[in-house]
């Protein structure tokens, strides 16, 4: 099989005006895009028009959908009101990606605590996410687990005591080596984990970054795709020899004028958008160069 399957990018790391986002994936050849946000609003607020309006983009130009980016358990898991709500919200997300023919919607772990306290909560974590699992099930969606340096499960060890009680081969993970480097203390090699998660992997975002020195030590800076500490050319040989069969989906993050900390980890607008087709369209001709290369 073709490896990777295919190649796609979320929609708000190009632009938020659809006509522009359809340029783009003409220009490269892109089979469809991630939905995140788009026409100045976030994910969670996208109207029902809205989503009748990429509906008939994505028919016009023969798209697929690849995911629903939703903020799902981007929030506290001991608030029980703030946990009601995101279910609705998933809920809500579902009927989305059912309307766009989409089969995967991303979710997150809920936001970390100290390190010494987030493995301790996996198992109320997991069965938070097995709630939404059962109504996944009934609308015929998967749910892509992302590990999120803010969230509980960030590390490739974090994700395996979560899966270990995830049984529900619905339930997959959303793979960003990046986001571990985001980490107070990232590893020093971020490839080596592809392979002990491979199996239950259903996509992955790709995108790139630093660590540089700061006066507090080091900070973390998005770079151009294949230009920062993650690796990419040993990543993608690693998920190469595990055989992984699903997309990879370019989340720029990195802009010639850099975003600031709260706008890239909370993605929406055109704020966020701003300077991302030629940011998008340089990580992803790098990204193309490194699978030209042997790996």
């Amino acid at each position: 099989m073709k490896f990777p399957a295919s190649l796609t990018i979320l929609s708000d790391e190009i632009s938020q005006d659809l006509p522009e986002i359809i340029q783009f994936t003409r220009e490269f050849g892109l089979r469809g895009i991630e939905l995140r946000s788009i026409f100045g609003r976030a994910f969670k607020e996208l109207t029902p028009d809205d989503v009748a309006t990429v509906r008939r983009a994505a028919e016009r130009e023969g798209w697929r959908i690849f995911g629903c980016a939703s903020p799902v358990f981007k929030c506290e898991l001991d608030d029980a009101a703030a946990v009601e709500a995101h279910v609705d919200m998933f809920k809500r997300s579902v009927a989305i990606a059912r309307e766009l023919d989409c089969d995967l919607v991303r979710v997150f772990t809920f936001l970390r605590q100290p390190a010494d306290e987030n493995g301790g909560r996996i198992p109320r974590i997991a069965a938070q996410l097995e709630r939404l699992g059962k109504i996944a099930a009934d609308a015929g969606v998967r749910i892509g687990i992302e590990n999120e340096h803010s969230c509980a499960v960030a590390t490739d060890r974090e994700l395996i005591a979560l899966f270990a009680k995830l049984a529900d081969p619905r339930l997959g993970i959303i793979w960003d080596p990046c986001n571990l480097l985001y980490l107070p203390q990232p590893p020093s090699v971020v490839t080596d984990a592809f392979a002990t998660l491979a199996a239950r992997v259903f996509h992955v975002h790709v995108k790139d970054a630093a660590r540089v020195p700061a006066s507090s030590g080091s900070q973390t800076i998005a770079m151009p795709v294949g230009l920062g500490d993650v690796d990419w050319r040993g990543h993608l040989a690693a998920m190469k020899r595990s055989d992984y069969r699903g997309s990879l989906s370019l989340e720029t993050h990195w802009r010639s004028e850099p975003l600031d900390e709260k706008t890239l980890h909370l993605p929406a607008g055109y704020a966020f958008s701003k300077g991302g087709v030629e940011a998008s369209r340089q990580c992803l001709r790098n990204l193309q160069a490194l699978l030209a290369l042997p790996i």
